[in-house]
């Protein structure tokens, strides 16, 4: 599975934020969070924005716990409240058997760029493992990336350029489910991966980046522009790959051109898919 590996913490938080807008829930309200021990675990934590966000709402008895491949990002642990901390995991790697059966959430976020379904159904098999009987697995990701004028005449190539350069990540994959660099041909049913490795009640949500309607706060402007800077660092990956035809200079062309593109009104869209599952008691 592709990751997307985010690394700016301006980035992640913010993400975090146009993300919460966008969907109008930190967790699902389909799942039941009156629990006092409620125990979560938070896959792709980055910065524990997220984990600390819904801490906020939790009693000081519950327990989470922030799941990442890198510490790089983690906050200092003298910030951390006690009922918080953060672990390195792959999530795709066996996690230690003290945790194994152990939470009521599963909190998957923004972890793939173009997953397969055989991917996709690898690591939530691995996830599933984490949870009691009765826990929940949420997981929010992003598809259907595409570019707007809001302004006649305007032009937004820079931008599709971007777009078009990540075709190295997703045309060698077929039948690609997730992820923010796919389009979806049509109804590819994730819900079907969720129900074929036991999860019930199973529902997806998705809601489109234009539900965000705040000009003072500028969301479709900032959102635009994070988002190609999470495909621009994915470029900088093919920087020296054969044949790729990326380089530092031809990056930052497009990057300086888009950024006035969008200074311009052009704005994207993208699904943000929420899809929670209950594992059977």
């Amino acid at each position: 599975m592709t990751g997307l590996r985010v690394t700016d913490p301006d980035i992640l938080d913010e993400q975090h934020f146009f993300t919460t807008k966008i969907l109008g829930f930190l967790l699902h309200p389909n799942i039941p969070a009156t629990s006092p021990t409620l125990k979560i675990a938070d896959i792709g934590t980055g910065t524990g924005v997220w984990l600390l966000d819904i801490a906020k709402s939790l009693p000081s008895t519950s327990q989470l716990t922030g799941f990442d491949l890198t510490p790089s990002t983690f906050p200092p642990p003298e910030t951390w409240p006690p009922n918080v901390s953060f672990k390195t995991q792959d999530m795709f790697l066996p996690f230690p058997a003290s945790e194994i059966g152990t939470y009521d959430v599963v909190a998957v976020r923004f972890v793939s760029s173009a997953a397969t379904r055989a991917e996709w159904s690898r690591a939530i098999e691995n996830l599933v493992k984490l949870l009691k009987p009765g826990g929940w697995l949420q997981w929010i990701d992003s598809c259907n990336f595409a570019l707007y004028n809001s302004v006649a005449g305007t032009s937004r190539a820079a931008c599709q350029e971007i777009y078009d350069g990540l075709e190295p990540f997703r045309s060698s994959k077929d039948d690609v489910v997730i992820g923010l660099m796919m389009r979806e041909p049509g109804n590819v049913r994730r819900g079907d991966v969720f129900r074929e490795l036991g999860l019930v009640d199973v529902h997806e949500d998705v809601f489109s980046t234009d539900r965000l309607q705040d000009p003072e706060l500028r969301l479709r402007d900032k959102g635009t522009r994070n988002v190609l800077a999470c495909f621009l660092g994915c470029l900088e990956e093919l920087v020296g790959v054969e044949g790729s035809g990326w380089s530092k200079e031809r990056i930052q062309r497009v990057k300086e051109e888009a950024m006035r593109e969008v200074d311009n009104g052009v704005y994207h869209t993208l699904d943000q898919v929420c899809i929670v599952g209950r594992k059977a008691t």
